[in-house]
């Protein structure tokens, strides 16, 4: 489990300084706003829809295996950014089909890496929430250093010597789980393309027959979708229009980061000795709370103290969210349910940023934050009505 998490830690700083490497680095070589726009909006539908395919091969090639390739062929594709760049054969299509490789894997990489950690955590005696909080806040944590780490050195080494540093992260990270993770899972049964198709049809009735999978999915994209309003349009609202200030972004976006990481270790502790059902149900519920005083547009030292406190609050949902498909997703097919899952669920953060960007037009922030609170809530009290949550 230490080496896993220590891989996943630095897989994550090298993902999260290309996140700022790779739109620096396509302005820098096209001098295009459009075209560096039209790569992010490729890469997220690429990555989506890569996601739900690829899970099926979660289960046929194992935990380990797919693990591996998924830092493998990211790490390989950033690295051919720079260089083709450097030989001066990098046009506007490779760079795209590059970008989007070097992401396409990561929703199987994920569910790979969350099943890895279901048997670790059983041969090692410790409670699954306590090992999925643990996985989260070694990623939470490398999201947060690896952000300004690298829009730093991005601005000192270029953003090509970024994108290098990414590679080599990525390939440590797989070459550590590769030799020093000694369980994986068995794989799911092999076969021919039609055993393929109906592994993927067979992963999408479980999760449309099984109550609780198909909750979790539904308020999974619900959160993610008020979510996705919250950061990417709300807050910079906020502090474009009313704290005049893009460094009290980044004050508020450190403060709920950093949040988010103390309420994920503290779940790392005591949460397995409370029940799943409970503990989703009263994060949301505090979370959806805590935007109300929000909306009163505070100063700068209030609003990042309720975002610390909201991250906080927040932060034991997606373990106890993890640890419910672990539990309850049938053996041989977790990748391609995990995968379908966190698929549905990213499929809604567009649909959201788009929503709150209309309702900041109409009604003001501080009407689409009241609405967004409405909306939290009446997606808590829906989870509380669902028998299926029940199971958890």
């Amino acid at each position: 489990m230490r080496a896993l998490f220590a891989a996943v830690g630095v897989g994550a700083l090298g993902e999260a300084m290309m996140l700022v490497a790779v739109p620096w680095f396509v302005l820098q070589t096209t001098g295009s706003v459009a075209r560096t726009g039209l790569i992010v909006a490729v890469v997220a539908v690429g990555t989506v829809a890569a996601g739900l395919v690829a899970g099926p091969l979660v289960d046929r090639w194992g935990f380990k295996a797919m693990a591996v390739a998924s830092y493998g062929v990211g790490g390989a594709a950033a690295a051919c950014i720079p260089l083709l760049h450097h030989l001066g054969a990098l046009g506007f299509p490779a760079l795209t089909a590059l970008v989007l490789a070097a992401s396409m894997l990561d929703v199987p990489g994920a569910a790979a890496v969350t099943g890895l950690v279901s048997g670790l955590a059983d041969e090692a005696g410790t409670p699954l929430e306590r090992a999925n909080a643990l996985l989260g806040g070694v990623h939470q944590t490398a999201h947060l250093v690896g952000a300004p780490l690298g829009g730093a050195a991005a601005a000192f080494l270029g953003a090509g010597s970024v994108l290098l540093l990414d590679a080599a992260a990525c390939g440590l990270a797989a070459l550590v789980i590769a030799c020093y993770v000694a369980r994986p899972e068995p794989a799911g049964a092999g076969g021919p393309a039609e055993r393929y198709l109906a592994g993927l049809r067979a992963g999408l009735r479980t999760l449309y027959r099984h109550r609780l999978l198909r909750t979790v999915t539904v308020s999974s994209a619900a959160f993610n979708a008020l979510d996705s309003g919250l950061s990417g349009v709300i807050l910079v609202t906020y502090a474009y229009q009313h704290l005049d200030s893009a460094a009290a972004l980044g004050v508020l976006l450190m403060a709920f980061g950093l949040g988010t990481v103390a309420g994920t270790l503290g779940f790392a502790s005591v949460g397995h000795r409370f029940g799943g059902r409970a503990v989703y149900l009263r994060s949301s519920l505090l979370a959806g709370l805590l935007l109300l005083p929000l909306a009163a547009l505070p100063p700068l030292p209030v609003g990042a103290m309720l975002l610390a406190v909201l991250g906080a609050a927040a932060a034991p949902v997606g373990p106890v969210r993890t640890a419910a498909l672990q539990r309850h997703v049938p053996r041989g097919q977790y990748g391609r349910v995990t995968a379908a899952v966190d698929t549905l669920a990213q499929v809604a953060v567009p649909l959201g940023a788009s929503a709150t960007v209309a309702s900041v037009g109409l009604l003001g922030l501080s009407w689409t934050l009241l609405a967004v609170a409405g909306a939290y809530l009446l997606v808590v009290a829906c989870c509380w009505a669902a028998p299926g949550l029940r199971e958890m």
